[in-house]
């Protein structure tokens, strides 16, 4: 290990196979020529956790000959050694033919003294097994009769289990032809008090009882939308716009499906006019397009018609509000593909381009006279008379340089633009400024320039620039007199006012070609919860009390609830919105809010649960007892002997504090302190002075918490024990394909369970992969984890990263910088 202007040191803190390490291999290897194993003899036949068993194993004394074999998975090792280890023979049972994991649940029967023949058998697998397991380990009385028959799947069985263990009536459920999804919803239903009689349990797919069950816990009734017929999926969105107390009756009905009901619920929500969409001659996606453009402001009666696919609305949407006249594709007889194509050659110009006007090469006829006879020769020479420039914005004559006026006269000069099909406005002032100057360049005709609209935008009735909370000064010094300050509104306040849109006006060319002017863009309506749109469609008011937060186009206010203090005799304070205390919170109280909770003086000893952020103004001390839990951000002027976790940590001192972040500790100010306690960062730390001159204890892990490590690992083993029990079902799948054709009841069951479980394998993997992806987002994020110390670096301060620690020995006088980072590969603190 290095660190800068530090001397080497050597941690070794590697005790086993760690996902995070990439070289896990090499290690496990290590570790087994440490305990006399030489290696060299596996030839690489190993991977990592097999390797782990045979470590392991030789810990634990037990004879790993065994199963050195690497044809074995690492599974079957692990049940080999913990066999061994707890003295259990299984032999038997392997020779019967179970496979691992059946082994695996005999053998934790076996070590919590259950009688296993009740369900040591091949016709269970082993999640049926553990099932009946988990019900004789509560009790060897326990009525596993109830679920015993393998014609149950593992999670039937476990909802007959769990409502067993609940002491529920299982009777009404407790059968082979009852859904596991709908047994869960009784259960669950049963538990909350809401009981379902036989009859509607037969009548009702398990995701109407579902809604049923949730309705009953919202405190909703159901019933009359069950009776007209609505399904599942349409009862969830009708639940969600009742919660929300939005009058979905006057538009919706049994023919809509969800997603129909869906965006009449959004449409609503957002405060549009519902009525011009929501009609069952509309399919959803329909339905989507049109609220789309509700919300970005446009005219859709220009699309809204049944006739039209969806993805043709789409195209007409995107051109209106990209401003352009959609008229020109618009018809029926264009595709979606089409309208897609003409819609871009407008957006590139391409589809107003006209090329120049023909030349005449036509004589003027003669009449006769002479003025015909120079008409004529013009336009048969119209090039030498006329130039044409800047798209067609410009037209220059030139006459001869002898041509006399007597000749060349107005009438012959307007009837010569006219055959050109000169379109624009041209005075007597411009012909006579052209006769009076024979062989030179003369503008006489110009194009008139399209002026654009303006796109549409809102005017803000708040400070967005307002500056909360910590201000630095120049000198470095904090300024913590805004730190509370937040953008409170009434019930009514004018939060934002909508500017429409202008069309512009349209040009022209010289030639009379239309040059069409861009139309301003609307823009979407405000996201956000909090607020609702007047009757005018442009102005937005605050529906209730609150504060408002802002964020790229997005309002959010939450209700407010004011408190001049909190006392201990306030018991506990609980607020479904944000809480702003304008004095102190004394010792002893405690604060649970969904939103926000801001304090302008002090917190003394104190519990405080916030679903937002947690602003302190004063600072929090907690010497006896008390704690900060956000899902957002802490702010404070300082915290000593606090217990924190949120997302990110902000204070001018941190003293003695139990820190906790999911991302970055930022100690502000040139003076910012940090000593004493624990820091764990996933992202990094910035701070000017670290540690105190009394050498005060005090550890900082960057990086991946210990707890985040540990579910990681688990659920690594957890998705690799899942592929084994995934594979033993494939490999049973084969072999029930191989037999062919089925001969008994009893075959077909099997076959049909095998194939179920097997389904239901394949989500939990995917599921498991899913978690980890996200995991792993954290876990690269981590890597970059740095701190930053500007100031003052005192001994007494140790760093840990990945594992890797250093201790700082001897104060440090920083004249730039010190920055500590890890390179996990090579074990070094840089």
């Amino acid at each position: 290990m290095s660190v800068k202007n530090s001397k080497k040191k050597e941690f070794s803190i590697y005790s086993g196979i760690n996902s995070f390490d990439k070289g896990s291999y090499e290690r496990e290897a290590q570790l087994l020529l440490e305990l006399g194993v030489d290696v060299r003899k596996f030839k690489n036949e190993y991977n990592p956790l097999q390797l782990a068993e045979i470590r392991k194993g030789i810990a634990d004394k037990v004879d790993v000959n065994k199963y050195l074999n690497p044809k074995l998975s690492w599974l079957d090792m692990e049940e080999m050694r913990l066999e061994m280890r707890q003295g259990i023979d299984m032999s038997s049972y392997r020779e019967q033919g179970f496979d691992t994991q059946q082994v695996f649940q005999i053998r934790k029967g076996l070590v919590n003294k259950i009688d296993v023949s009740i369900y040591a058998r091949k016709d269970y697998l082993a999640e049926q097994m553990r099932e009946i397991r988990k019900g004789l380990a509560i009790s060897p009385d326990f009525p596993i009769i109830f679920f015993m028959d393998p014609a149950f799947d593992y999670m039937q069985m476990r909802e007959i289990r769990k409502g067993l263990e609940a002491q529920l009536d299982v009777s009404d459920y407790a059968y082979v032809d009852v859904p596991y999804m709908k047994m869960r919803v009784i259960r669950e239903s049963a538990e909350d008090g809401l009981f379902f009689d036989k009859e509607k349990i037969h009548k009702y797919h398990y995701g109407i009882l579902d809604q049923l069950h949730k309705a009953f816990k919202d405190n909703i009734n159901i019933n009359k939308y069950i009776q007209s017929g609505y399904d599942a999926e349409q009862l969830e969105e009708i639940c969600i716009g009742i919660k929300e107390a939005l009058d979905l009756d006057k538009y919706i009905s049994p023919d809509m499906r969800s997603d129909a009901i869906k965006e009449v619920r959004l449409g609503l929500e957002k405060g549009l006019p519902v009525s011009e969409y929501a009609d069952s001659c509309f399919n959803w996606q329909q339905m989507h397009e049109m609220r789309l453009g509700l919300e970005n402001q446009i005219n859709i009666s220009l699309y809204s018609n049944p006739l039209y696919w969806a993805d043709q609305m789409r195209e007409i949407r995107l051109g209106l509000e990209d401003g352009l006249d959609v008229n020109q594709y618009s018809s029926f007889m264009y595709t979606a593909k089409d309208m897609r194509r003409i819609r871009g050659q407008m957006l590139s110009g391409e589809f107003y381009e006209k090329s120049l006007v023909n030349e005449f090469t036509e004589n003027a006829e003669d009449d006769g006279s002479k003025k015909a006879n120079l008409l004529g020769q013009m336009l048969a020479n119209k090039k030498s008379f006329l130039s044409v420039e800047c798209g067609q914005m410009l037209g220059y004559m030139t006459l001869p340089p002898k041509a006399r006026k007597s000749v060349y006269t107005p009438e012959i000069i307007m009837k010569f633009l006219e055959k050109c099909n000169i379109k624009s406005a041209i005075d007597q002032k411009t012909i006579e400024n052209l006769l009076s100057h024979p062989g030179e360049k003369v503008l006489v005709a110009t194009g008139i320039d399209a002026v654009d609209g303006t796109n549409g935008y809102y005017e803000y009735c708040f400070d967005r620039d307002n500056s909360f909370g910590f201000i630095e000064n120049e000198d470095g010094s904090i300024d913590c007199s805004r730190l509370d300050a937040v953008n409170r509104v009434n019930v009514g306040s004018i939060v934002a006012v909508y500017h429409k849109a202008t069309a512009g006006s349209d040009g022209s060319d010289i030639f009379g070609n239309v040059i069409p002017a861009k139309r301003g863009h609307e823009i979407p309506i405000l996201r956000g919860e909090g607020f609702m749109v007047m009757n005018d469609r442009v102005t937005y008011v605050a529906k209730y009390k609150g504060i408002l937060s802002y964020s790229e186009s997005e309002i959010n206010i939450t209700k407010l609830t004011v408190m001049s203090e909190v006392k201990l005799t306030d018991k506990i304070v609980r607020v479904d919105g944000s809480l702003l205390v304008t004095g102190d919170v004394e010792s002893g109280s405690e604060i649970h809010a969904t939103g926000d909770v801001i304090i302008s003086g002090h917190v003394t000893s104190s519990f405080i649960t916030s679903g937002g952020n947690v602003i302190i103004k004063g600072g929090a001390t907690c010497p006896v007892r008390g704690g900060i839990e956000a899902a957002g951000n802490v702010s404070a002027k300082y915290l000593e002997r606090v217990s924190v976790k949120a997302q990110n940590v902000y204070a001018n001192a941190i003293i003695n504090c139990d820190i906790a972040a999911k991302e970055k500790v930022k100690i502000v100010g040139k003076d910012g302190v940090l000593y004493g306690g624990t820091l764990q960062t996933s992202f990094g730390l910035e701070a000017a002075n670290v540690g105190s001159k009394g050498g005060a204890k005090t550890t900082i892990n960057l990086g991946l918490s210990t707890e985040f490590q540990v579910d990681y690992r688990n659920l690594q083993k957890e998705l690799l024990r899942k592929e084994e029990e995934l594979n033993t079902l494939r490999a049973e799948k084969e072999r029930l394909q191989e037999i062919g054709a089925v001969s008994s009841r009893e075959q077909m069951q099997w076959k049909i369970k095998i194939s179920a479980a097997t389904s239901v394998k394949e989500h939990q993997i995917e599921d498991i992969k899913k978690k980890l992806r996200l995991m792993d987002v954290t876990i690269e994020n981590s890597n970059n984890a740095t701190a930053v110390i500007t100031e003052q670096l005192f001994n007494g301060v140790t760093f840990i990263m990945s594992g890797v620690a250093h201790k700082i020995e001897n104060y440090i006088k920083l004249e730039e910088p010190f920055m500590i980072s890890v390179d996990t590969m090579e074990e070094i603190i840089l």
